[in-house]
């Protein structure tokens, strides 16, 4: 019998991994050890791992402001969505002014894009030279700087001239945060201090292919990053990198693969900042897309059936992209100038074709454990870290052709074959959830992915849980979803000792293996598990004891049009809090009354759409002011409950023009626009009502909303 002295196993997604619990302190000088001593990571499928992945940071919501006194540092990959610790606070000016400082990642990166406040986008152009917001509910009342955290930044001026304890020497070298000063305004701010939160670019990467260090969503980069990284990495040397497996494994995330045509209506163009608007509420368009234009009247600068790809620019309220002429130009930003606006109208289009295999990003925390955040990097990509021979091999999930063949003239031992997978290390559905900015940056199930057929085998529907915290497209999780499924589902597997012929192959590679008796004829095994030992106390032969599981090239096939198109509803069907819509159906009529003295007079009934926002209809109001069309200032005709639509206005003078305007409040206080109707004559094409009006009753709330004060002292009240 075999005796083992030094073992490699590549660990499931869900195993965790061998030795990551002493990663920390792991010596690269010891691990060097005679016949390639193997620490292996990654991941390969179920067999080794029947329970759900423990993921160190995954379902946090990293959206959000928190206050902490020590908080960690956060680590940026990719494009996310992010909040952070606010790490100062201060009013000035009688406390008409809030000054937050929030850190946004404990690294320099590459840009911070587009502002949400509470879920209001605040894109780069509708913020001037100064930081102040141009536009929308916040105009002139927010001010935003950003800063991307290089190690020569410098403190912000303007918070230090506003603010005495923010001095020069606030400088925050080497980390990217947000300077946001507020003006008190009980309409913009109706709940208090708003969440504050960033689309941002992550962490600068180094390209080994062309040695270029910028921004990148490539999953193999990305977890070479981790691997190398000093301050909250595995610090591991460069030199310890395999970079012809690395680049092989970025080219793969790289690929751009064809998915089921989807097509948004354009609806307007912008040459200042060459934005196209597309109808809708939510983006679902992501950097990187491969797109093309249908239509005639397109902006100068864009054709139609021409590969485009996206640059998001506004992900929400009015939603705008930027096109590149190319992949690489849509990840450093460089869009396509445009110098017409054309005619857009909505029945010009723009129809996302491919994307970018494995790319995406997420949010590691400074602390969490090496290995599991090592995991988390990796579930984007279905891929494996592998150290062997002192060397790290970063792998994505794609068909390794085999290299070498073996035969029963390579063992030692006898083999030992399991045909099939006990029940509780099978499953036949593949689900779990992904963070995207398609979901707002926050957590969601991806579509699951299932095989009838293995159903059928099975009697039963058997679920796996997979999450994806790295993977960000809904048809990238589906397709790593579905080479998990079927890793699992080759379910041979054998153990033997080989020969010193098989010191060749790692943890991790596939071999071809040809056995006679069992009818394998150069069949594709993956390496699971490679140690390296003796044959027995008293024969001291050096063996390789390995377990292998048979693979197949089909386990990696994607074909166009396999993805299943994942809901565009959002994950709740309650409205946004702090966007409350026009009402809608606002009409008025004309009823004339008969009085008892046999006077006319006439009163006004206001109607309107019941709106679907529950924030209305279930604690809401509506308000209805008047004026005579020759007056400026509006009169209350008073206020009903969300859940009514329809209003009087008593007593109005005959043959006057009157104007009337009637708009929502949110059970939060949060107001809509106005409605109006201008030039309404009073008596015209009237009804009669031949009811005293002076026994008519009025629904009105006494409670005047914009007489109600708050104490700018407390933001939070």
């Amino acid at each position: 019998m075999a005796v083992t002295l030094i073992t490699a196993t590549v660990a499931a997604i869900g195993a965790g991994f061998a030795g990551a619990g002493a990663a920390a302190t792991f010596s690269w000088a010891a691990a060097a050890i005679v016949f390639g001593t193997s620490l292996v990571m990654g991941v390969v499928g179920q067999a080794l791992s029947p329970k759900p992945p423990d993921l160190g940071s995954f379902g946090e919501d990293f959206t959000r402001n928190f206050r902490q006194p020590t908080p960690e540092r956060r680590i940026i990959y990719g494009e996310c969505r992010a909040g952070g610790a606010t790490a100062f606070i201060a009013s000035t000016d009688d406390n008409k002014y809030l000054h937050l400082v929030i850190i946004i990642a404990g690294h320099e990166v590459e840009a911070i894009n587009e502002i949400i406040i509470n879920e209001t986008s605040i894109a780069n152009d509708e913020i001037d030279g100064n930081g102040n917001v141009n536009t929308g509910t916040f105009e002139n009342k927010v001010r935003i700087k950003k800063h991307l955290g290089s190690t020569s930044q410098t403190a912000d001026s303007d918070l230090v001239s506003e603010v005495t304890d923010w001095t020069t020497d606030h400088r925050l070298q080497g980390i990217s945060y947000l300077y946001v000063r507020l003006q008190y305004d009980r309409d913009a701010f109706p709940s208090g201090i708003p969440n504050i939160s960033a689309y941002v670019l992550g962490k600068k990467i180094l390209d080994t292919r062309d040695s270029v260090t910028r921004y990148t969503p490539n999953i193999a980069l990305i977890t070479r990053d981790y691997l190398t990284e000093v301050n909250y990495g595995f610090e591991a040397p460069a030199t310890r990198i395999d970079t012809d497996v690395l680049e092989d494994s970025a080219d793969n995330c790289d690929e751009i693969v064809s998915v089921s045509d989807r097509s948004f209506d354009l609806e307007g163009a912008n040459t200042t900042a060459d934005t196209l608007t597309i109808t809708g509420s939510q983006l679902f368009l992501q950097r990187g897309d491969r797109v093309q234009l249908t239509g005639s009247n397109l902006p100068n600068g864009l054709t139609t059936s021409t590969d485009y790809y996206v640059i998001p620019y506004k992900r929400n309220s009015t939603l705008r992209v930027q096109l590149a002429t190319s992949l690489a130009n849509s990840l450093s930003g460089t869009a396509i100038n445009l110098t017409s606006t054309g005619t857009l109208n909505g029945t010009q289009k723009i129809i996302k074709q491919a994307e970018p295999r494995y790319y995406g990003g997420g949010v590691l925390k400074s602390t969490g454990e090496l290995g599991k955040n090592l995991q988390e990097i990796l579930s984007g990509m279905g891929g494996r870290a592998v150290y062997a021979g002192g060397v790290w091999k970063i792998l994505s999930a794609q068909y390794y052709a085999p290299v070498y063949t073996f035969t029963e003239n390579d063992l030692i031992s006898t083999i030992s074959v399991t045909t099939k997978k006990s029940k509780k290390d099978r499953f036949n559905r593949v689900r779990g959830t992904y963070t995207s900015p398609v979901n707002n940056g926050n957590e969601s199930d991806y579509p699951y992915i299932e095989n009838s057929t293995y159903q059928s085998e099975d009697g039963e529907v058997i679920d796996r849980d997979l999450p994806l915290p790295f993977s960000q497209r809904p048809s990238s999780a589906q397709r790593i979803a579905k080479i998990e499924l079927e890793r699992q589902r080759q379910e041979i597997t054998f153990s033997a000792s080989f020969k010193l012929t098989a010191f060749k192959v790692q943890a991790g590679d596939n071999l071809y293996f040809t056995f006679d008796r069992y009818g394998w004829s150069s069949k594709v095994f993956e390496v699971l598990e490679w140690a390296l030992g003796i044959e027995s106390n008293d024969n001291p032969t050096p063996v390789i004891n390995m377990t292998l599981q048979e693979n197949a090239s089909g386990v990696y096939d994607w074909n166009n049009g396999e993805e299943t198109t994942f809901d565009l509803a959002p994950n709740t069907n309650l409205p946004d809090p702090f966007t409350v819509n026009v009402v809608s159906g606002f009409s008025l009529d004309s009823i004339l009354i008969d009085s008892q003295a046999g006077d006319k007079t006439y009163k006004v009934l206001a109607t309107w759409d019941t709106p679907e926002n529950s924030f209305i209809t279930q604690g809401g109001v509506f308000e209805i002011e008047f004026k005579r069309t020759t007056e400026t200032v509006y009169r209350s005709a008073g206020k009903v409950d969300g859940d009514i639509n329809e209003m009087e206005i008593p007593q109005l003078q005959p043959d006057v023009l009157y104007d009337i305007r009637i708009r929502a409040f949110n059970n939060v206080r949060v107001k809509s626009a106005y409605t109006t109707i201008n030039n309404f004559n009073i008596g015209d094409t009237a009804t009669t009502d031949t009811e005293d009006w002076e026994n008519e009753t009025l629904a009105r709330d006494g409670d005047d909303w914009e007489n109600d004060t708050l104490s700018s002292e407390d933001w939070e009240a």
